[in-house]
């Protein structure tokens, strides 16, 4: 959370904000039910990334991710993410996860 604040009192946001903006975040990437059923939470926010349910273009490690259990694990790590709406306070905001890096998976 320190981290976050850090991020927002230095200007910067841990996510995109633009549609076009990509940067790296850190946080924690699952599969949910209903709409929008990947997401990614962002560490030390209460904002949630969506990656669009038919993006088949995804990084290894997610695609070995969901040919695990993905329902009842969390796939840890940094993810550089393109944002492909603006981001709106309270609501999910659509991402293409372009690349990862020091990933981990975690039972829920």
């Amino acid at each position: 959370m320190l981290f976050a604040l850090a991020l927002l009192a230095a200007g910067q946001t841990p996510f995109p904000t633009r549609i076009g903006q990509c940067q790296w975040v850190r946080g924690g990437f699952y599969v949910a039910n209903g709409s929008g059923i990947n997401r990614l939470w962002v560490r030390g926010t209460k904002h949630v990334l969506n990656l669009h349910d038919g993006d088949e273009r995804v990084p290894p490690a997610i695609r070995r991710f969901w040919s695990g259990r993905p329902f009842g694990n969390r796939l840890w790590g940094e993810f550089y993410v393109c944002a492909l709406a603006r981001y709106v306070p309270g609501h999910m905001q659509r991402v293409h996860i372009l690349r990862t890096r020091r990933t981990l998976v975690t039972a829920r």
